[in-house]
């Protein structure tokens, strides 16, 4: 099926695998948020590896992206794309699901900080 959608439907932004460091977070989730790695970023939005089920992240709707600890951009606005859990690996009891997220309404600042972002983290770009 993935072949149709690559042929019928191209994406709309290049996808861009990222160095260590880049994070987001994912507000409410506890208090301080919910800390993970970015697996790829585009500029309309992000895929990343969570433990947990779907619902506890249902209410979210907001994250911040971060660089280096450092906040880069907050309160980013999103929708869910896809969210589907990971196999299992044998010893471990943790449900690992895999979540894709549409950036919504950015505004050009802050589609820019979001390129900004993706360059400043994405494999073979140059800070």
């Amino acid at each position: 099926m993935g072949i149709f959608r690559k042929l019928f439907k191209p994406r709309k932004d290049p996808r861009f695998y990222p160095c260590k460091g880049a994070y987001l977070v994912i507000a409410p989730y506890t208090a301080h948020g919910k800390k993970v790695e970015i697996l790829d970023i585009s500029a309309g939005g992000c895929a990343f590896i969570y433990d947990g089920t779907k619902e506890e992240l249902a209410e979210s709707g907001l994250i911040s992206l971060v660089l280096d600890d450092h906040p880069y951009l907050d309160t980013v606005d999103f929708v869910t794309a896809s969210d589907s859990p990971l196999p299992a690996a044998q010893n471990n009891s943790v449900q690992l699901r895999r979540r894709g997220i549409e950036f919504k309404w950015l505004g050009v600042v802050n589609r820019e900080r979001i390129k900004d972002f993706i360059n400043r983290i994405s494999i073979g770009c140059t800070p």
